[in-house]
C-alpha cells in the first residue's frame, strides 16, 4: 500500500517537473522568438530617433518599421540594461536582420549618422540663423534666441548681448536633431579652440583686447574679397587707428542699417549709430560679422605699410593710396571708366 502511494507521488512529481520544464521551454522559445529579427533581409534602414523620444515611442516605431517583433521585449531589455535614459536622438543605420539586442547595442553606442553644415566666413548671426532654417535644421528665431542666451554669453566670457563675431565659420558635423543652442555652443567652442595663447600675446603687443581684435577682424572680413589683401587692409585700418582717424568702412554703415541689399547713399553715411565709422572715430562697439581665422590673423599681424586709403577697383580687388589726393584721383578714374 505504502509502496503504491510512494510510486504515485514520484510519478506526479516527475510529471510536474516535466510540465514545468515544458513551460520553461515554451517561455524560452517565445523569448528567443521575440528577440530574433522579423526577417532575414539584409536591407539597410535609416531609423530616426527624434529629440525627446521615450523608449515606448521608439519601440512602437521599430515595430511599425518591421525591425523588431515586440515593443514589450524592447522596453524590457532597455530597462534592464539602463539604456532607456541614454537614448541619443539622431539617425541610426540598422539592418532588418539585426537581432533585438544588436539594435539596442547600436542605440547604446550612440553612433548616429552625422550631417554636415557649412557656415561661410563673414556672415552675421542673423544670416547664420537664416542658413540654419533654410538647411532644414530648425527655426531661425530659435537660433537667434540661442545667440542671445545669457548662460552661453557668461559661459564663454562674452560681454555683448549677442555672440556676434564669435561663431566660428567652419564645416560642422552633428547628429540630426541637434538643437540651435547646441549648434551655437559648438561654434563658440570652436572659436575658443582656435584662439591661441599666441593670439593673446599678439593682441597685447598691439594694445588691443580680444574683443577689439575680433571687431577689427570682422570689418576686414567684410572689406577683403581677395584673401591676399587681408593683411594690407588690416595695415590701413591700424594706420588710421593710430592716427585716431575715422575708419570710414562701408560695411559698418551697412551693418547699422541692417545690411540692406543695395549700394550706400550719401544719406546713409549720416546714419546715427555707433557702428557708423564715418561719424565716429575708432572701432565700432562690436563685431559686424563672424570672421574667419584669416581675418583674425590679419588683424593681429597687419602688413606694415604707409597706406591710409583703399578703394574697390573690381573683381574683389582694391587700389591702395598713401594720400587723400591720390585716393580721390583713383575714385575719379573709376567713375569715369564706369560711365
Amino acid at each position: 500500500m505504502r509502496s503504491t502511494v510512494k510510486k504515485r507521488i514520484i510519478k506526479i512529481t516527475v510529471l510536474a517537473f516535466c510540465g514545468i520544464g515544458v513551460l520553461c521551454l515554451i517561455a524560452l522559445s517565445v523569448a528567443v522568438f521575440l528577440i530574433l529579427p522579423p526577417t532575414s533581409s539584409e536591407e539597410i534602414v535609416n531609423f530616426e530617433v527624434p529629440v525627446g523620444s521615450s523608449s515606448q515611442t521608439i519601440a512602437k516605431r521599430l515595430v511599425e518599421q518591421n525591425l523588431i517583433r515586440s515593443e514589450y521585449a524592447f522596453r524590457l531589455i532597455v530597462k534592464h540594461r539602463g539604456t532607456g535614459k541614454r537614448l541619443r536622438a539622431g539617425t541610426y543605420t540598422l539592418q532588418r536582420n539585426m537581432a533585438l539586442w544588436h539594435i539596442v547595442d547600436e542605440f547604446e553606442k550612440g553612433q548616429v549618422n552625422l550631417v554636415c553644415w557649412t557656415v561661410p566666413e563673414g556672415l552675421t548671426v542673423s544670416a547664420i540663423a537664416e542658413l540654419w532654417e533654410t538647411t532644414g535644421y530648425g527655426a531661425a528665431a530659435a537660433f537667434r534666441e540661442a545667440a542671445e542666451s545669457e548662460c552661453l554669453l557668461e559661459q564663454f566670457g562674452l560681454q555683448d548681448k549677442s555672440v556676434e563675431g564669435y561663431l566660428f565659420p567652419n564645416t560642422y558635423k552633428f547628429a540630426k536633431g541637434t538643437t540651435a543652442e547646441q549648434a551655437v555652443e559648438m561654434m563658440l567652442e570652436e572659436f575658443k579652440q582656435r584662439w591661441t595663447e599666441k593670439f593673446d600675446e599678439d593682441a597685447q603687443n598691439l594694445g588691443l583686447t580680444q574683443h577689439e581684435v575680433v571687431t577689427l577682424a570682422s570689418v576686414i572680413e567684410k572689406e577683403a574679397q581677395v584673401k591676399s589683401e587681408r593683411p594690407r587692409i588690416a595695415g590701413v585700418f591700424h594706420n588710421r587707428l593710430k592716427k585716431k582717424w575715422r575708419l570710414q568702412a562701408d560695411p559698418t554703415v551697412l551693418y547699422a542699417l541692417g545690411n540692406p541689399k543695395r549700394l550706400l547713399t550719401r544719406a546713409d553715411l549720416k546714419v546715427d549709430s555707433p557702428y557708423n565709422t564715418y561719424a565716429h572715430r575708432g572701432l565700432p562697439p562690436g563685431p559686424i560679422a563672424n570672421p574667419g581665422i584669416g581675418s583674425i590673423i590679419a588683424a593681429l599681424r597687419p602688413e606694415k605699410t604707409d597706406y591710409f586709403y583703399f578703394v574697390a577697383i573690381g573683381e574683389g580687388k582694391h587700389h591702395f593710396s598713401k594720400t587723400l589726393s591720390e585716393h580721390n584721383r583713383m575714385i575719379r578714374k573709376i567713375r569715369r571708366a564706369s560711365k
